[in-house]
């Protein structure tokens, strides 16, 4: 989850690997036995770090084994390279450190990031730490008691706001206080873990920055803390937006209405860019996911293609999938797709030799059956998917229907808008459909020959 605030980004100071532990140190890091390669880091910020040493149980075996906050916090370092915080990792071998140590570090870079706030909107900032993990990895689950997997807001910021911060954001949320952090901390901060579903956490998390928001924007005042961001999602959009200039009312905006974001509603997407936010049933939105699902059907039967050693199959189901990926660059940026061709067909080949099947391979126009085997199956499933994607193009691109400001660009029966991408969904339709008579005819190597007749619909001679 991003907040339109400005990031105050951690840095990774310094980085080391150690191959194989000396025994002192493993036994006074209490390593396992099968655990002595090791991988460390300090940072400019504990938090941050915590939580990318937490990614990096995801992507590999290694654990993390030691983790600490510095006193007095990155203001005040013992040195150059020491910052806030120190991690270590440590795994069977150092492939597997790499690994953790890798993704770890573009966590830290690209995902974990405090916010700043400048007090009554000019004044020193006050940095917090509202970050959402959807899925906790073997570190930190434990730490907030819950499962591996489980959703968890990492809420952080100075004393006062912290409480503050805590309070709306138990409010706002069916989110509980799993473990709290009381100020001061090593670096004089405080906060907890809040565990619930990930729309919980998300809405705990906006709550928390819209508290401190409030606090930042009038420090000094005797009213309750109900600005902190009890109440609906605008109220606590609002509050954000009270921390920054007046010229400048949200980086998200809505393309329907034309309203302004300073947090992007979790109902909303992008279309194209940040001014272009709509609901997830847009015609668009809806025919990304069918391309989505097409790829994976793709993939899925290009798997079962592999293990069926039918490999000029798995190469030709590679070439739909790189087809259905440039789908998904054209469809977003506006811009035209290439001519392709398919097996070395152009499109209108490809069309013609689905209707040619039983002249090129002694296939009707078959159904499938279960003697077919699971190839053909999945095979068939993939094409059913890119129906269904051709006929969301259609929708999404479809020329008669009114536009956004009312007006009719054609009658109904016009080509789509984008016709190009219809047409390659269309194709890739096709090319699944052919590439199961081929399958069924023969054609491949490991390729299984059903017992008996292919039942379906000949061409009268």
């Amino acid at each position: 989850m991003k907040i339109d605030l400005r990031p105050v980004k951690p840095r990774a100071l310094a980085v080391r690997t150690i191959p194989e532990a000396a025994p002192d140190l493993a036994t006074s890091l209490s390593l396992p036995a099968d655990r002595r390669a090791l991988g460390i880091i300090t940072a400019t910020s504990d938090d941050a770090l915590f939580s990318a040493l937490d990614q990096g149980t995801k992507a590999s075996p290694a654990d993390v084994v030691y983790a600490k906050s510095f006193y007095a916090g990155a203001a005040h370092p013992s040195g150059p390279l020491s910052g806030e915080c120190i991690g270590i990792y440590a795994g069977r071998d150092p492939a597997e450190v790499d690994a953790a140590m890798r993704a770890c570090l573009a966590y830290l870079e690209n995902e974990a990031w405090f916010y700043a706030i400048a007090v009554g909107g000019a004044g020193e900032d006050v940095v917090f730490y509202p970050h959402v993990i959807a899925s906790t990895g073997r570190y930190l689950a434990p730490l907030a008691g819950i499962p591996v997997g489980a959703a968890m807001a990492y809420l952080i910021a100075p004393p006062l706001e912290s409480v503050v911060g805590l309070d709306a954001a138990c409010k706002a949320a069916n989110a509980r206080l799993a473990k709290w952090f009381g100020p001061p901390s090593e670096t004089n901060f405080g906060g907890g873990y809040l565990v619930g579903d990930q729309t919980a956490c998300e809405a705990a998390a906006t709550a928390f920055a819209s508290a401190i928001a409030d606090v930042c924007a009038a420090p000094i005042t005797e009213r309750a803390a109900r600005g902190g961001g009890e109440g609906d999602p605008g109220a606590k959009a609002a509050a954000v937006a009270r921390a920054r200039p007046a010229s400048d009312a949200g980086r998200f905006k809505a393309l329907a209405t034309g309203e302004r974001f300073a947090i992007k509603p979790d109902h909303l997407t992008h279309l194209v860019d940040d001014a272009s936010l709509v609901v997830k049933t847009h015609p668009r939105i809806v025919l990304r996911g069918k391309v989505d699902f097409l790829q994976s059907a793709i993939l899925d039967a290009q798997v079962a293609a592999d293990q069926d050693n039918a490999r000029a199959l798995v190469g030709e189901l590679a070439e739909l999938l790189e087809l259905a990926r440039k789908l998904v660059g054209a469809e977003v940026t506006g811009k035209p797709l290439e001519p392709f061709q398919l097996f070395g067909m152009s499109p209108d080949e490809v069309r013609d030799a689905t209707h040619h099947t039983y002249e090129l391979y002694g296939v009707p126009f078959m159904y499938p059956d279960v003697r077919q085997g699971p190839v053909v199956a999945k095979l068939n499933l993939a094409r059913a998917v890119a129906r269904e994607a051709e006929l969301a193009a259609l929708t999404a691109f479809d020329a008669g229907k009114p536009s956004h400001d009312g007006s009719t660009a054609a009658s109904p029966t016009a080509p789509p808008a984008r016709a190009d991408i219809c047409l390659a969904l269309n194709r890739i339709s096709s090319a699944l459909y052919l590439l199961a008579c081929k399958y069924v005819a023969g054609r491949y190597d490991g390729s299984r020959r059903p017992m008996g007749p292919v039942r379906g619909w000949r061409p009268p001679r």
